[in-house]
């Protein structure tokens, strides 16, 4: 990785705006970090936010600009995505909005 990637993931991992995309089980979200890695894009991966009732407890964290392209390039990999959500966090409150891709 290069420097410049590094720094953008550190600014991923700090944003209080951002979304998740969510898997049914943990074989789909590794499947789902590999095919985004492949593909150069810009993510971390994170446990699923207690707000978002999943039965896997990863997920990946993108920009919200990012979430439909991050969504196709998943869905063209054949990843099994569970859903995706856009999460604002306010201190301590959490607003978690389900994203209807397609």
């Amino acid at each position: 990785m290069t420097e410049s990637s590094l720094s953008g993931i550190g600014n991923l991992i700090k944003l209080n705006d951002y979304c998740v995309v969510t898997f049914a089980s943990t074989s789909s979200a590794l499947k789902g970090e590999q095919v985004m890695k492949a593909a150069n894009r810009e993510f971390v991966v994170m446990p699923t936010p207690r707000e978002i009732t999943a039965s896997c407890g990863l997920s990946l964290k993108v920009k919200p600009e990012d979430a439909e392209g991050s969504y196709q390039v998943l869905r063209e990999g054949g990843v099994d995505i569970s859903g995706v959500y856009h999460l604002i966090r306010d201190g301590n409150r959490k607003s978690v909005v389900p994203l209807h891709l397609e």
